[in-house]
């Protein structure tokens, strides 16, 4: 009796105090996402419309002279042309494997447990050890890669794929599609494994067999997936740096230059961090976009809702 008159003459907390602690716990992470993307963001955007060099302080304000100069920047189209490319063709292939490896991890074998971990590695595995490991790969030398080419008489001579500059893109892409397939592998799991089994059933009571099952009950289950996958792959890899940077530099003679690549070279190679924060202005516009449609399909398809 004494509990209920206490808690009867209890008074509720108000809204006001309840918003105040909201944004007491909540005041860490601002923090944090103001002095580590806000201010950074800000000032490189504060820095293109200067002519500042990396190695001297003393700078003047130029307008919008840096972004009226990559129009007639060669290497500016060039890059922006290599990064697309690397784009399509990394997404493409990392879609294409993550997918087909998920479709064969969703069936009971055995092992299975073992190989869905198994085939996550590469993902958490260091963008310096990948590209070590693949730059050990195709060594003309002691490559495991041109030892079995060579062993089978597949190619005459060995041949290192980051020093010809017609296959280095494919050099470029394998340990990139390498890092990112798990991802795409364990989203279309999800997606998979989420799909009503009622539907397979009906399908079945209707005469349908597994190929038509796939392309009438999966594939349509699976299109938020695609769509989501798609969108994160292609601002990851177009914005991507580490594994060219690490396996090429851009080279040889700029064959994979990439548009985060030409940024770094114009700031720390030419010193024109002012040109180059204006490169990397427009990198982030590009991204921007791409971010926006991602949302935009996000909110209007309820994904993470169903």
């Amino acid at each position: 009796m004494a509990k209920m008159q206490l808690l009867n003459s209890s008074k509720p907390i108000s809204n006001f105090k309840i918003r105040g602690q909201v944004l007491l716990f909540l005041l860490p992470a601002f923090t944090a996402i103001i002095f580590v993307m806000a201010y950074p963001m800000i000032k490189g955007l504060d820095i293109s419309f200067t002519n500042r060099l990396l190695t001297y302080d003393k700078y003047s304000y130029i307008g919008f002279q840096n972004f009226l100069a990559m129009f007639s920047d060669n290497f500016f189209w060039y890059s922006l042309v290599n990064s697309i490319k690397l784009t399509f063709w990394a997404a493409a292939g990392t879609l294409l494997l993550g997918f087909a490896l998920a479709v064969l991890l969703n069936h009971q074998f055995v092992f299975r447990d073992f190989f869905r971990g198994a085939l996550f590695i590469p993902w958490v595995m260091p963008s310096m050890v990948t590209a070590l490991m693949f730059r050990w790969l195709y060594n003309d030398f002691y490559g495991y890669f041109n030892y079995m080419l060579t062993k089978y008489h597949l190619i005459a001579q060995p041949v290192n794929l980051l020093a010809d500059p017609r296959l280095a893109w494919a050099g470029v892409l394998l340990p990139i599609i390498w890092c990112n397939y798990p991802f795409v592998m364990l989203v279309f799991l999800a997606a998979l494994q989420s799909i009503d089994k009622s539907l397979y059933e009906a399908a079945h009571i209707d005469g349908a067999n597994r190929l038509q099952a796939f392309w009438f009950v999966t594939l349509p289950g699976l299109i938020p997936a695609f769509v989501i996958v798609i969108i994160l792959e292609i601002i990851w890899t177009f914005a991507s740096f580490d594994l060219v940077f690490l396996l090429t530099r851009g080279g040889p003679a700029d064959s994979t230059l990439t548009l985060s690549l030409y940024i770094y070279k114009q700031a720390f190679e030419a010193k024109l961090l002012g040109y180059a924060s204006a490169l990397g202005a427009a990198l982030f516009l590009i991204l921007f976009f791409v971010t926006m449609m991602y949302f935009s399909f996000v909110r209007r398809t309820g994904f993470y809702e169903k």
